[in-house]
């Protein structure tokens, strides 16, 4: 299956999976970490909501410029950058006005992954849209289930500050799978179609006569 997809098609998917994991870790433990740092329930929905905010505006702003188009790389990777960080940062949270901080940066990292990644996976899809969604889909779904699990074990058994380390790796991976990858198009083919070469012209030689021979007038006889 994974075999008719491009070779960046494969690893935008290996980057999206990685990073899903890592973000999908805090997910079942969320609740208790911001009462563990002194907020509530409603500290909790406020934290959502400025993560959710500070991702609309980036979109918005900054996907929807020229300059960002022609920096797609540079910009996932900083988003990238920008998420790993934010997972390291909550190793340091002590109250509810750090948690909505980080969660105002992981908004604006994630404003930036968004749009590239979105930009990349559909640029080669026309074809085999609905398989490469599906893929993209179904993988995410698995992805967040098996991290939420592992978050949950993680803090059952650890503490929240192995969690946020281990977000941090996973998303450090992912940077370095974005950054040695060819994310810019160089190279690429479609796995489904070999490229094709262009045939050679062979010239005519001068002193072939190419004039038409004319035509017997005559009738059957």
């Amino acid at each position: 299956m994974l075999r008719n997809l491009s070779r960046q098609a494969r690893l935008l998917l290996k980057i999206s999976f990685l990073t899903a994991f890592a973000e999908s870790m805090l997910v079942p433990v969320y609740a208790a970490f911001t009462e563990k740092v002194g907020g509530s329930i409603l500290d909790a929905g406020i934290a959502f909501a400025s993560f959710s905010i500070a991702t609309g505006i980036i979109v918005a702003v900054v996907g929807t410029r020229p300059w960002f188009a022609a920096h797609i790389k540079r910009f996932l990777i900083l988003g990238f950058l920008g998420s790993a960080l934010c997972d390291l940062s909550y190793v340091f949270v002590q109250n509810r006005w750090q948690l909505f901080a980080a969660q105002i940066v992981a908004g604006l990292a994630t404003g930036l992954i968004e749009p590239a990644w979105d930009a990349l996976f559909t640029e080669d899809i026309e074809h085999s849209s609905a398989q490469r969604w599906s893929i993209w889909a179904g993988g995410t779904h698995l992805v967040t289930g098996l991290a939420a699990l592992a978050g949950g074990l993680i803090v059952a058994y650890g503490s929240f500050e192995i969690l946020f380390i281990s977000m941090g790796v996973i998303d450090t991976i992912a940077i370095l799978v974005a950054w040695t990858g060819d994310l810019d198009g160089r190279g690429r083919t479609d796995a489904r179609r070999p490229a094709l070469e262009p045939t050679p012209l062979r010239a005519v030689p001068l002193d072939v006569d190419v004039t038409p021979e004319p035509r017997s007038s005559g009738g059957r006889g």
